[in-house]
This record gives structure tokens, C-alpha cells and sequence, in this order.
């Protein structure tokens, strides 16, 4: 029976339906079917006696029912075109651009050099879309067609086969507070097996990166995919980035479609600085947004354009980037805009005419780049989020929003001291209701061990429950070392010499780092939020360190310490008591 009511009555959000992932690998005249997590693919290769001496292979009849295709060939192979068909009419013959060394990931990295050795010192074509076929007909300058290894994928279950049904549960309304709504990896299909190695990130963001995928030059199917194809296209063209191509990732952070739909790329977190392979030698520091389609001779829709300009503006509020300014950050030398098409750091076309709109989409972006716009410009504690926000301190609790009005809890709390005091965090559980799993464990135990926090009599340490303003204030003095005040001076009407927490209260403000609740009083029992939290934190930054330096290390650990939010996604800053006082 619950087995039924699970099936009639799926989580709430909406339901998606994939094509499940297939692969087929042997040669054009033998292909055999073998199920393996990836998207449907024939991996084959041409051989001598298929190849004529023109290098055009004969024609090739698949079992597969493909939707992209993609070639990689020998070191001088100079152009390549294919035609496909459908089994009833042929297409014209279709050239296939060849990856340069402005695309990918940057040189030097480990993904490039695993690119290399899957190239083996070969080729690779961009991938071209090719709707629906099933048969191929390549051609080849400067190297033999027999020597050229092709990959065909079946993204959009063409062939036939199981499905995969995914439930997307994201509250609707989160997206929309944010003023975005982005297409997670599991909506779209993601096969999160694919991708090799964890996310990288980067310090700081200093630049945007525009670019068009250009899956086809023939326009037609290019910019004509239908609204069901275009996860299909994302799928298949994050087959071909990590499997045939050897990047760990797809190498785009953000693709919109010709409809506006905005597409989450390569893991890791839109909000985050993740590392892609978009801009050789461009990728770190950058983010990387592509819109869907080949834009050399027609300008993308307006619906595209639309979303460009709001990505690009949410993004460049999240890093702190002038979507309007210039930046030599990422040579050293060379001053850019801060919004660039892909032409201005490589040699390529790309994006094609959207390169003519970047001047009026670096301004209507501007209109989205307010950093934590659910921060009110008049709100005292603004100066210090932003500050903490530049500092790597606080992501806030969603995208681009910092929810100022939520409490704090002791565990949030743990790790927002642990990351704006620059304290290294501690491994393992030092409280039975804390398992060295959770997620501000090591924050915990971090300020634990220096005596800055501490538990209850049983043992445990209550994660969950809600912190106080006074109890914060214990913590920070903790953190500081300040002594217990002398004397009776009453620095609050309403924090008492007998309250549990008067003596980190009043030694927080006989060194000047004081709290206001109205009237002068500190209301020591009132649960403290993230925006007063924020500014407490911030003034014990400085009192412990003046100038506040920070590293300025261009790749950032893969470990994000944790973020200012909910336990399960976000900052540390928002839901856990440290029982500073007991």
C-alpha cells in the first residue's frame, strides 16, 4: 500500500523523465548493445577498408538512433565534415569545428593534462547536434578518414530503452526569492558518474566569460531545437566533454537555452567559484556562461538574452564583480572588462553576434547585481555582511541572499566563528550528539579543544538548538581571551551582575565591540540572528586582527569549510546555541 501511494503521489515538484543511459561500443560493422550509467553511445572507428581515397568513409547504417556526434582526429587532420540521415533524406555535408587551444581547461591543470593523454595528441571536434539519425558519412582533410575515431550519442532515448524518472523537489519560491531559477544537474539528466574528481574552486572571481556552444554550423538544427531537446543537448555534450574529450567535468558553469531556461554546468554550486573548462588559461578566476545555439550569423533570441544579462548579474553579485568594470586580475597586466565574450581571451568567433550586445548586457546586468539584495541598503549590519562576504566568510543562505532575519543555532554558529577567526578546523566528535559526519563537526571541536566552547553535563553539546544574543557574546569574549570585567560599571540596563552571561557581555564592550537592541539594552535572552551575528563577527575580526589580511591564493581548497546557512546547504550561521554559558 505505501509502495502504491508513492507512486500515485510523488514528492511535491515536478516530475522528469530521461532517457536511461546506454553504451555501444565496437566497430561500425559490428555494434553490440551493453548497458552501463551513461548516456546511449557508439563509440567507433573507421577502418581502411571503409575508407576511400579521398578520405570519405562509405555510408554507415547504425543500430543506434543518434542525436550528437563527435570526431577525434590525428595531429594534422585540417577539416572535417559529416552528413547524416534519418534512413529517408540526407542532410548537406555539416563542418565540424575543431577544439583549439583557447577551449578547455587551462594549461598545466590536471584536467588538461588528462585531456592530453585522452587526445593522444590528436584532435577533437566540437560536438554537433544532429536531431535525429541513424546514418553517417564522414570526410576528412589532412589526415585519413580510417584514423578517425567517432563517437555517436543517443541523449534523447531515440533508441528506445528504460527510463529514468527523477523528482524535482526544489521549492519553487527559493528560486524565486533569488530572482532565478536554475536548472539542477539531476533535472536536466546528469549521469554524476561521468565526471572525474571533485569540483575546484577558485579563490575570487574576477570575470565573466560569454560563449555559445556552437554545436552545428547548420543553423537550422542549431538554434531550431525544441524545448525537449535542449536537456537532451546538455546531456550529450557533457558525455562528449568528460568522456571522449577527458575533462573532468562539463566545461561550461552556466548554459541557457534559445528559451531563456538557465542550465546549473559543471558541479560544484552555481553560488560557488568552481573551475571550469570554458577558456583556456582564462578558467580560474572566471565564470563561464554559454547560450545554446550557433550564434555566427543570427543574434540569439531575446529570451536567451534575458536570462545572459540576470546570470551574469546574480553571478557578478555573488564574487563582487562590477558587471560595468574593468579588471587586470587575471594576467597581471592586461586590463579587461569584467564581462568578456570568449573572442576578447581567445582566438575564436565565439559568441558570435552576441559579442555586439555585451555593452548593453554588461548594463542591464548591473540591475542584478546587488550583492544580498534581501539586505536593505539602510540596514546597519549591511557593511559588515558584504565585508564578511568578500572576506569567504559568509555565501549566505541561498542564492545571492543572506535571510538577515533568520536565528542562529549553536552548530551555524560554530562555523561561522571557526571561518571569520581563520581557526582550522578539527576532525572527528568530541560530543555524543555530534557525529564526526556532521557537517560543523569540525568547527565544533575546533572551538572546543580551545576551551571557547562547551558542552552540557550529559555530554552533549545540542546543535540544534537556537542561540542567544547573550550566549554569542560569551562565545566571542571566549575567542578574544578578555578577561572578566573589574568592577560594577553597568554597561546594559538590562543585563544584570547576576545574568550568566553578563561577564562576555560587558568584557565585549569594555574593548568597544558592543550590541544595541533599543534603548540602550543588549537583550541578552533574545535569540540572535544572522544579521547581528554578522556584526559581532565582524568586530572581533578586527579586534583580533586590524588590517583583516586575507590569503590571496588563486585556487581555493576543495573543502569549503562550510557556509553560513542550514546544516544541510548552507552558511553556519544560521540554527545552532552554543551553550557558551553553561
Amino acid at each position: 500500500v505505501l509502495a502504491l501511494v508513492l507512486t500515485v503521489f510523488p514528492p511535491a515538484g515536478q516530475v522528469i523523465v530521461h532517457a536511461h543511459p546506454k553504451v555501444l561500443t565496437e566497430d561500425l560493422a559490428d555494434l553490440a548493445e551493453v548497458d552501463t550509467p551513461g548516456v546511449k553511445v557508439a563509440e567507433v572507428r573507421t577502418s581502411e577498408a571503409e575508407a576511400n581515397a579521398a578520405s570519405r568513409s562509405e555510408i554507415v547504417e547504425t543500430e543506434l538512433t543518434f542525436n550528437m556526434i563527435g570526431v577525434v582526429a590525428p595531429e594534422g587532420a585540417t577539416a572535417l565534415r559529416a552528413r547524416t540521415s534519418d534512413g529517408e533524406s540526407w542532410t548537406g555535408w555539416t563542418e565540424l569545428d575543431l577544439y583549439d587551444d583557447d577551449d578547455g581547461p587551462d594549461v598545466g591543470s590536471a584536467e588538461y593534462e588528462a585531456a592530453e593523454d585522452r587526445l593522444g595528441g590528436g584532435v577533437a571536434t566540437e560536438p554537433l547536434w544532429v536531431g535525429e539519425a541513424t546514418h553517417l558519412q564522414l570526410e576528412v582533410e589532412g589526415a585519413h578518414v580510417g584514423d578517425l575515431e567517432t563517437t555517436l550519442i543517443d541523449a534523447m532515448g531515440s533508441s528506445g530503452g528504460p527510463t529514468v524518472r527523477i523528482y524535482e523537489t526544489r521549492p519553487a519560491n527559493e528560486a524565486d526569492a533569488a530572482e532565478i531559477d536554475v536548472v539542477s544537474r539531476a533535472s536536466w539528466g546528469a549521469d554524476e558518474s561521468l565526471r572525474n574528481g571533485s569540483p575546484r574552486y577558485a579563490r575570487e572571481v574576477h570575470m565573466g566569460v560569454v560563449h555559445h556552444t556552437a554545436h552545428t554550423t547548420n543553423l537550422a538544427v542549431a538554434n531550431g531545437y525544441s524545448r525537449a531537446e535542449a536537456p537532451g543537448i546538455m546531456r550529450a555534450m557533457y558525455r562528449y566533454h568528460t568522456q571522449s574529450l577527458g575533462w573532468s567535468d562539463l566545461g561550461y558553469n552556466v548554459v541557457i537555452d534559445r528559451f531563456g531556461t538557465i542550465y546549473e554546468g559543471r558541479a560544484g554550486g552555481f553560488e560557488r567559484p568552481v573551475i571550469g573548462a570554458h577558456a583556456s588559461n582564462f578558467n580560474t578566476g572566471s565564470f563561464g556562461v554559454s547560450v545554446m545555439g550557433n550564434f555566427v550569423e543570427s543574434q540569439a533570441p531575446a529570451a536567451a538574452l534575458a536570462s545572459l544579462e540576470k546570470v551574469i548579474g546574480i553571478k557578478s553579485a555573488i564574487h563582487g564583480v562590477n558587471p560595468e568594470g574593468w579588471t587586470d586580475k587575471m594576467t597581471g597586466t592586461t586590463w579587461r572588462p569584467t564581462i568578456v565574450g570568449h573572442r576578447d581571451v581567445g582566438s575564436t568567433s565565439c559568441p558570435g553576434r552576441i559579442h555586439d550586445r555585451l555593452p548593453e548586457i554588461r548594463k542591464a546586468a548591473s540591475q542584478y547585481s546587488m550583492r544580498f539584495p534581501d539586505v536593505s541598503s539602510s540596514s546597519a549590519h549591511r557593511g559588515a555582511i558584504l565585508e564578511l562576504a568578500d572576506a569567504g566568510v559568509t555565501r549566505g543562505c541561498d542564492t545571492n541572499l543572506f535571510c538577515p532575519g533568520v536565528v542562529l543555532n549553536r552548530a551555524q554558529a560554530s562555523s561561522f566563528v571557526m571561518r571569520a577567526l581563520e581557526i582550522d578546523p578539527l576532525p572527528g566528535s568530541q560530543f555524543t550528539d555530534v557525529p564526526a559526519s556532521n557537517v560543523h563537526a569540525p568547527a565544533i571541536n575546533a572551538l572546543a579543544a580551545r576551551g571557547w566552547l562547551i558542552g552540557y553535563d550529559d555530554g552533549t553539546f545540542r546543535p540544534n538548538e537556537q542561540m542567544t544574543r547573550g550566549q554569542l557574546a560569551t562565545l566571542l569574549s571566549r575567542a578574544l581571551e578578555l578577561p572578566p570585567p573589574i568592577g560594577s560599571i553597568e554597561h546594559y540596563p538590562d543585563v544584570a551582575p547576576s545574568h550568566a552571561h553578563v561577564n562576555g557581555i560587558n568584557g565585549l564592550s569594555e574593548v568597544g565591540i558592543r550590541g544595541n537592541c533599543g534603548s540602550g539594552r543588549f537583550c541578552p535572552d533574545d535569540l540572535v540572528l544572522r544579521n547581528s551575528t554578522a556584526s559581532f563577527v565582524n568586530m572581533v575580526r578586527h579586534h583580533r586582527n586590524p588590517l583583516s589580511l586575507h590569503g590571496s591564493e588563486d585556487e581555493a581548497p576543495e573543502d569549503d569549510l562550510g557556509t553560513l546557512e542550514d546544516p544541510d546547504a548552507s552558511d553556519g550561521d544560521v540554527n545552532e546555541e552554543d551553550d557558551t554559558g553553561s
